[in-house]
């Protein structure tokens, strides 16, 4: 099953090009989950568990490098690998003291059961080809090793998505066709790859009090929906948006509220 066509693999690699974006969006789901949003909290937790105090561990799709820092400062005494194929990511990364190496989740760029753990978190949503990816996700972990892989479930934020859908179609707009990547698409390929797969569901919903957040948010996300940053479509969109949002707000008393949830699944080797 293949994840993305060409031109959607094109928007992501403008998208990360710089990281501005995704610490937007993780800021974002940080300050205004209900209940707090613990990906990450859940995420170090299980590969604690599965790489011990020693062990290797790669995060394919690393971002920030956020992850393997706290772990590095928590006295992790293995090795920490990020990757990821967004040369911003990797000099992030890189500047925070973590070993990171530029490469493609569809053709990592490591040995054959050299690690221990190995993490893909919120970033199957981006790769070519799932199949491979996990592929090549089973040859790097050693025998016994575990692979944890966090995923939407599902319709997740569908007030959100439909904010988005209505102003860019009212500009005349297509959207361009989503590679559809969650919890329910993702389970059977797991299962094909890795044989039996543990998973756990968290539920919660983003909360907004006031529309700057939201907006904000909403911003974030128009490279998804075929508006590169930087273009004249774009700054036209980014002010419709907080005109919207300001617009909801001013609808009634209330926060405004919008269902959320991610599936962290869990296989060995």
């Amino acid at each position: 099953m293949r994840g993305s066509s060409g031109g959607y693999l094109n928007l992501i690699e403008h998208e990360y090009a710089d990281l501005g974006a995704l610490q937007t969006r993780r800021a974002v789901h940080r300050a205004y989950s209900s209940p707090l949003d613990t990906v990450e909290e859940v995420t170090l937790a299980l590969a604690r568990r599965w790489a011990g105090a020693r062990g290797t561990v790669v995060d394919v799709g690393c971002g920030t490098g956020h992850l393997l820092r706290r772990w590095a400062r928590d006295g992790h005494a293995g090795l920490l690998v990020g990757v990821d194929r967004s040369a911003a990511a990797v000099s992030e990364t890189r500047a925070g003291g973590v070993m990171v190496v530029r490469g493609d989740a569809c053709s990592l760029p490591l040995r054959d059961g050299s690690a221990d753990c190995l993490m893909e978190r919120h970033m199957l949503y981006h790769v070519a080809d799932l199949g491979q990816a996990l592929a090549e996700s089973r040859r790097v972990l050693r025998p016994g090793g575990a692979f944890i892989a966090v995923v939407n479930m599902m319709d997740t934020t569908p007030g959100l998505a439909r904010l988005l859908r209505s102003r860019i179609n009212g500009e005349g707009m297509p959207v361009p066709p989503f590679p559809r990547v969650d919890s329910e698409t993702l389970r059977p390929l797991l299962k094909d790859a890795f044989g039996e797969v543990e998973e756990t569901e968290y539920r919660g919903e983003l909360v907004f009090h006031e529309p700057e957040p939201l907006a904000a948010l909403a911003a974030s996300l128009l490279v998804f929906y075929g508006l590169k940053r930087g273009t004249a479509r774009h700054g036209r969109m980014v002010e419709a948006l907080r005109e919207e949002a300001t617009r909801v707000f001013a609808k009634g008393p209330g926060p405004w509220r919008d269902p959320k949830g991610w599936t962290v699944f869990v296989a060995r080797r």
